[in-house]
């Protein structure tokens, strides 16, 4: 019984525990998306990018997921964390950087991306931040990386304990610009954690960054060592120039290829009050259309993905406080047997136009749900959690309370703890020592009666006189 006991208890702390970290997880960004059964059918995708994540900036939610875990090669990706660590260590964007060789002899022959940045020129650490994050210059990664940490390995270590602070386990970088290297790799999941932080207010280079990143044109000043030069957005989803890829609500975000990566985009957008984030990587360079040049998968996909986004996807109640979601046995409760469950509160969620509380299914989540409770328990007390699924997907989860208080019966309550009483192991002893004294005194007060009874039932026998 004692080890029954043990194991209910443990049972108990481990669904509480479970519970406690359910309700915690609400405040990332949820592991389902809502709506990839529909995925198949939004017309004018490719089929071509092998990883694709597309989340409200809204409300959080996971709108669409593809692969969004899998390691693979970030390219020019790797620049927003860059942005971000330059953007948190050098307060003042006008001072003056002057370029050392190493940080561009280190690409000669590489053919790689760059904004024509020579050995000993001055720029300003803003100035870098444009050739950085527009035309996407390898060298600009390394001469912000040098000027933040003194060397390149330096800033690279930071770069991975920064990764590591904001939750990106699936991230490590080996490098500042994002180059094919070994042992350098990211999620399309932990990119959208990156990009968020950059997004939060509480960044304090969150408006340079967004400004930088929605910017398509910017002009250097002439230098000392080069005349004024133009900066072109590598984002073509933010140039009209581009009619397959154009899509006027884009902001930002950054692009990227390498032969391992293939085509990369993350794109913000926002129309109307939504606002959503899309990362595509492994797209592929392929003619889709039959005309005269290939496209860029990832650019066709982002773009068609956001618009259908914002065609389609509507905030609307989905649960209400009033919907019984399920009910728990109660324990030493009075006049009842069972308490009911309710949301604890009234649930918004982006779905499809058409959708309501009544088109979705709010089922309780078993791990989370205790097998019984004791009362008292008050109106409103959290109990367990629930799913709220589409299409046999989960896309929001909500706390389940009592719908109503219920008292406790006086009367079970102590025969409870009378029971509980007696089943402690010290109990057990002296209830045995009780018991026991108590039978050796009616023993010794039946053999005394015994002994009474006896010596009463003892006489004289007349002697016997002896004839002569």
């Amino acid at each position: 019984m004692q080890k029954v006991q043990k194991k209910q208890k443990m049972k108990k702390i481990v669904l509480s525990f479970l519970l406690i970290a359910v309700m915690l997880s609400q405040t990332l960004i949820p592991i389902a998306a809502a709506f990839n059964t529909l995925i198949d059918d939004i017309p004018g995708l490719t089929g071509k990018s092998e990883i694709i994540l597309l989340l409200s900036l809204t409300d959080g939610s996971v709108v669409f997921s593809q692969n969004e875990t899998k390691r693979t090669a970030p390219a020019s990706l790797t620049k927003i964390t860059t942005a971000i660590l330059a953007l948190e260590h050098c307060k003042n964007l006008d001072e003056k950087i002057t370029v050392k060789a190493y940080t561009i002899r280190m690409f000669d022959g590489l053919n790689s991306s760059n904004a024509g940045i020579k050995p000993g020129e001055i720029l300003t650490v803003e100035e870098l931040l444009y050739c950085l994050l527009l035309p996407s210059a390898n060298e600009a990664a390394a001469i912000l990386a040098d000027y933040v940490s003194g060397n390149i390995d330096d800033f690279v270590a930071l770069m991975n304990t920064f990764a590591a602070k904001i939750g990106c386990a699936d991230t490590h970088f080996a490098n500042p610009h994002g180059l094919d290297q070994d042992g350098h790799y990211t999620t399309a999941a932990d990119i959208a954690k990156i990009i968020q932080y950059a997004l939060n207010g509480d960044f304090a280079g969150n408006a340079v960054f967004e400004k930088i990143v929605d910017t398509l044109r910017y002009t250097i000043p002439q230098t000392n060592l080069s005349s004024q030069r133009l900066l072109t957005n590598t984002n073509k989803m933010m140039n009209p120039g581009y009619a397959d890829y154009y899509c006027e609500d884009v902001t930002g975000i950054k692009t990227g290829n390498t032969n391992n990566a293939g085509d990369c985009i993350t794109a913000k957008a926002s129309r109307n009050g939504y606002s959503f984030l899309c990362v595509v990587m492994k797209g592929q360079t392929v003619n889709i259309d039959n005309d005269p040049l290939p496209e860029n998968t990832a650019f066709v996909d982002a773009r068609v993905l956001l618009n259908w986004s914002f065609e389609h996807l509507r905030l609307r109640k989905v649960a209400t406080t009033d919907i019984v979601v399920g009910e728990v046995p109660v324990l030493l409760a009075r006049n009842t047997d069972r308490v009911q469950l309710v949301p604890q509160k009234d649930v918004n969620a982006l779905v499809p136009e058409g959708l309501n509380e009544g088109s979705v299914l709010i089922e309780p989540i078993a791990e989370a749900m205790p097998q019984s409770v004791e009362a008292p328990i008050r109106q409103g007390d959290v109990i367990g959690m629930a799913r709220i699924m589409y299409a046999g997907e989960e896309f929001a989860r909500v706390p389940l309370v009592a719908a109503k208080s219920v008292s406790r019966s006086a009367s079970l309550y102590f025969l409870s703890l009378a029971k509980q009483a007696t089943q402690h192991p010290l109990a057990k002893i002296l209830l045995f020592l009780i018991l026991f004294s108590a039978a050796l005194l009616v023993g010794v007060f039946l053999l005394r009666k015994y002994t009474r009874r006896k010596q009463k039932q003892l006489h004289i026998v007349p002697e016997i006189t002896r004839k002569k």
